[in-house]
């Protein structure tokens, strides 16, 4: 039995990690000349029987093929989406014709070895470790590799911010203190989004700097669209409840200075969006129910655009209605204090490479906090 390492299982939701992984394999084991005609890749995204039983086959033929003009022969099954533990077969689970092709197809593996000279790659979003198809296989001298996606989002964001060093430097860039925090709550965790954007920055710094900055960050990175999870402590400050806000931050804050920085970019975000609600709705340009004016000029049309909340702008109806009730809870002035508030104690927080932990917390407090309407004087 074979216990060489020419089986690779690379498994994990962001597939941008799995497939760069395979990429290396691939480079390990396949000379740039040949790659052409020795890596053969097996499409493995399937939704039904016919189709899971087809790529199933197809893969077996391409392994039992051994490399005929070229020394070596890689097979590349990729983004196999029906292995035990994430199946997708028309959303009813994976047929019992499927998983017994699957346990045929690692019981064969067993018994018939690839030769030295070949070597398989499984990419897949999702593999059961205890399923009988991953144990048959790892026996066989496979190696399984998980890409975790976390789960929550601060175990997410954590991943990120491993990860990003690594990617950064492939791209020549380093973070100042606070700036990676900042770059991955506006980006978000997704792999293949945070390599794009890195890119991007890469442009915008060009060759005469490499390390970035939070106003960088603020300045060229585009909102992701897998924002932590932080809806309860943007709900607590457009409820203006400190007590809410309080208990939602000791839940998610793990007591490192990325978490005030992460906090400071998402609240300045979410002042920032409510701004110009408040603005719209004060000039008319937004009813007090959330619909756009229909007489809004055109150039107010392309500014609101531009800020990513405008008419144009591929939200719901919800969620434009939703920000016009929150940014109705504050006036114009307290909106342009709390992000000026905030900014500023980001800005502190960065500089003081997060000596001062409590402080944006603080600040988000003093600018939710209610104060009393002036007392009118007597005639």
């Amino acid at each position: 039995m074979s216990k060489g390492p020419n089986i690779h299982i690379f498994v994990g939701e962001d597939d941008y990690l799995a497939n760069a992984a395979a990429a290396k394999i691939v480079e390990g084991a396949v000379e740039p000349s040949l790659r052409a005609t020795a890596v053969e890749t097996i499409d493995g995204a399937a939704d039904n029987a016919e189709t899971q039983l087809a790529s199933i086959k197809e893969c077996v033929a391409s392994i039992q093929t051994p490399p005929f003009l070229d020394p070596v022969k890689l097979t590349w099954w990729r983004g196999v989406t029906f292995l035990p533990g994430g199946g997708r077969g028309e959303g009813k689970g994976v047929s019992e014709q499927v998983k017994a092709a699957l346990a045929r197809f690692a019981e064969e593996l067993a018994a018939n070895p690839l030769p030295p000279n070949q070597t398989l790659v499984i990419t897949a979003p999702k593999l059961l470790k205890t399923s009988i198809f991953a144990k048959t296989l790892m026996k066989c001298g496979a190696q399984l590799v998980e890409f975790s996606s976390g789960g929550k989002s601060r175990d997410k964001m954590e991943a990120a911010l491993m990860r990003l060093p690594d990617l950064a430097e492939a791209e020549g860039l380093k973070f100042d203190p606070g700036a990676d925090a900042a770059f991955i709550s506006k980006v978000g965790t997704d792999t293949r989004r945070i390599v794009s954007e890195l890119a991007k920055m890469r442009t915008y710094l060009g060759k005469e700097r490499s390390h970035v900055t939070v106003a960088d960050v603020a300045e060229v990175a585009s909102p992701g669209g897998d924002e932590p999870e932080l809806w309860e402590i943007t709900d607590a400050i457009a409820q203006r409840s400190p007590a809410k806000l309080l208990a939602t931050i000791a839940r998610f804050d793990d007591g490192k200075s990325g978490f005030d920085i992460m906090l400071a970019t998402v609240a300045e975000k979410f002042l920032r969006e409510l701004y110009i609600y408040r603005e719209a709705l004060d000039k008319g340009w937004l009813t007090p129910y959330g619909g756009w004016a229909k007489n809004i000029p055109p150039d107010v049309v392309q500014d609101l655009d531009a800020s990513g909340v405008g008419p144009n702008v591929s939200r719901g109806d919800w969620a434009v209605k939703r920000g016009a009730k929150n940014a109705k809870a504050f006036s114009l002035g307290e909106l342009r204090l709390a992000r000026f508030l905030i900014l500023q104690a980001r800005e502190k927080l960065v500089s003081s490479g997060g000596s001062t932990q409590s402080l944006v917390t603080q600040e988000l407090l003093r600018a939710i906090m209610r104060r009393p309407a002036p007392a009118q004087r007597r005639s």
